[in-house]
């Protein structure tokens, strides 16, 4: 039998996949209806902070259907666990194997079929341009969008019609002061801006309650264990770690040091480790970390070395796990990295070689000093459900508004 959305229409075949709450009956057509365009659900800083906000809205869902639709087949198989766990709608119109006007066309009409109240885009590119305008020419009647870096990765069509997405979308919620003041130099008006900060579950990521994964890495407990997590990509210049290691004496380097990830750059990073003895015998690549509190629980501090960023929710989970932090100073970083560690310039070898030192030269009581500032901080000002709250007052808002004659 085919899945019934509220308007009583049916399902296109090939479309809706995955279903979590079930046919709508009259009272839950009475709820106001979210959906959540994302690219893919594989692991990203995106997709996680997405997953983590609706965990912790255990309320908010009883009063809402929600619906995830990705893009793409790619699947984080404990990411789609944790979402299936939340009884919510997780559905797919699928970009591969469709030719553009295929996928715009079978889009639009999802949305139509779907009718939801509010469509959420996260990220620019597919999900963002093309997301944004499919459920505008489908007639939904609030359009938000989630931008969480400070410079996107578009095509060209899609940077040619990033202005027409953004004056169909009725709000923008960048999560970096940054990326806000970038939206409003390209003309979007600051009436439509809400920042919102990323949030952390601080009970996952306390530092003691995170088991440690040492003793599978064959490390033992006083070595000295510098970490990198992220995706291993140009613009997060995992390469800029390597050479200011090789930059330091090495009586001066770390014991060992972890990168955490996967990208386009885990063949070059091989190659660059299998060439020297030192990096072949002191530096490891993970691939995929799925228990990001026991990595961080390893570590003795992290390292971010990326060319551009947004509010970067590596820095604030190493903040609640009370790891120190040697970060780039780019976007909002150095309002999240103060006096739980140190900043230097994006692409500068020399400084972060210095920093490792002098990271490296702080005894170990001194280290967990400066991860404590940072936990204080965290459970201050990025509580997870904080930032849900503040997540959620952002789509109330639009849809009291809604009443209004006129959305601004």
């Amino acid at each position: 039998m085919a899945q019934r959305s509220c308007a009583g229409v049916p399902a296109g075949r090939n479309e809706m996949r995955t279903y979590g709450q079930g046919s709508a009956g009259k009272e839950e057509c009475a709820r106001p209806h979210i959906v959540f365009v994302i690219s893919s659900l594989a692991m990203g800083g995106a997709e996680s902070q997405l997953t983590s906000l609706l965990e912790a809205s255990a309320r908010h869902l009883k009063t809402h259907r929600v619906t995830i639709v990705t893009l793409a087949i790619t699947n984080d198989a404990p990411l789609r666990q944790r979402l299936s766990r939340l009884n919510l709608t997780i559905d797919m119109v699928a970009r591969q194997g469709r030719s553009f006007p295929g996928f715009f066309v079978a889009l639009v009409r999802w949305f139509r079929r779907v009718r939801p109240d509010i469509v959420h885009t996260l990220l620019s590119g597919t999900a963002g341009t093309w997301g944004r305008l499919a459920a505008r020419l489908a007639g939904v009647p609030l359009i938000m969008h989630s931008e969480l870096s400070l410079s996107p990765g578009r095509t060209g069509w899609q940077r040619r019609l990033e202005p027409l997405a953004n004056r169909v979308t009725h709000r923008f919620l960048p999560n970096a002061t940054a990326i806000a003041e970038r939206l409003a130099h390209e003309g979007v008006p600051e009436a439509r801006i809400r920042i919102v900060r990323n949030g952390v579950d601080l009970e996952r990521f306390s530092p003691d309650v995170a088991a440690t994964c040492r003793s599978g890495w064959g490390v033992a407990d006083d070595a000295l264990v510098a970490g990198f997590l992220g995706g291993l990509r140009p613009i997060k210049r995992p390469d800029l770690l390597l050479d200011a290691l090789l930059a330091l004496p090495e009586e001066e380097r770390p014991d060992l040091v972890v990168f955490a990830g996967e990208g386009i750059l885990m063949e070059e990073l091989s190659t660059r480790l299998a060439a020297d003895p030192w990096l072949r015998g002191h530096v490891r690549l993970l691939g995929l970390v799925v228990d990001t509190p026991s990595f961080l629980a390893s570590i003795d501090y992290l390292v971010l070395t990326s060319d551009t960023e947004g509010l970067p929710n590596v820095i604030v989970e190493a903040m609640a796990a009370a790891v120190p932090c040697i970060a780039t100073r780019v976007s909002d970083v150095p309002s999240l990295v103060t006096d739980n560690g140190f900043l230097v310039d994006a692409g500068d070898v020399r400084g972060l070689a210095a920093a490792l030192a002098t990271m490296n030269e702080l005894t170990s009581p001194e280290r967990r000093s400066l991860g404590h500032h940072g936990r204080t901080r965290a459970e201050r000002e990025f509580g997870l459900d904080t930032a849900a709250e503040r997540f959620w007052a952002a789509h109330h808002e639009l849809l009291e508004r809604r009443r209004s004659p006129k959305v601004r």
